[in-house]
């Protein structure tokens, strides 16, 4: 299974849409968090209620958890179940949801940190319509959430750097099917 992980606005969401283009399949996660524009039920994410949610999380349904307290006051959960994680699948995680994924002995997960500069993930996220607040809040959590990123991630990309998502996602998946030679080895 590969793993991208990174901050708000990173490029995230742009790869992997570029490597299920070559070939890899989505994870569609669980959220508690009001669909975006034009998201799609289903596709975009599974849209559940906070109740659905910890039901499924206290019988053990989900691989990873977790929740973001946003501006607004409410808590967004976000979950990863079991039964979806192949190796023939990319998946987008924050680093607690990576840490908790390393864990599952089964998998034999890939990481990817996506990494871009703070003006251009600011950017990103105005030109995307994200409330001003909430992407303040993001900034200043994903400074703490990913400070330690480089000690378990596995390769890391800048997405600030000119390159096309196209080419960020043929990198990443040239350099997965490497690292899967090896861990298979």
């Amino acid at each position: 299974m590969l793993i991208l992980c990174g901050k708000m606005a990173s490029g995230k969401d742009s790869t992997q849409k570029e490597l299920i283009k070559m070939g890899l399949k989505s994870v569609v996660s669980y959220t508690t968090r009001p669909p975006r524009p034009k998201e799609i039920d289903g596709i975009a994410y599974h849209f559940i209620s906070k109740e659905e949610f910890l039901e499924k999380e206290k019988q053990g349904f989900f691989a990873e958890t977790t929740s973001y307290n946003v501006a607004s006051g409410d808590i967004w959960y976000y979950g990863s179940a079991v039964n979806d994680l192949t190796e023939d699948k990319v998946i987008i995680l924050n680093p607690e949801g990576l840490r908790q994924i390393k864990k599952v002995k089964s998998l034999k997960p890939v990481s990817f940190f996506i990494n871009a500069d703070k003006t251009t993930l600011m950017d990103r996220a105005k030109k995307r319509g994200d409330n001003t607040n909430e992407v303040l809040r993001r900034l200043i959590a994903d400074d703490f959430d990913f400070a330690d990123i480089n000690s378990y991630i596995d390769s890391s990309i800048r997405s600030d750097m000119g390159l096309s998502s196209k080419n960020i996602a043929e990198i990443i998946l040239y350099t997965y099917k490497k690292m899967m030679e090896e861990k298979n080895n």
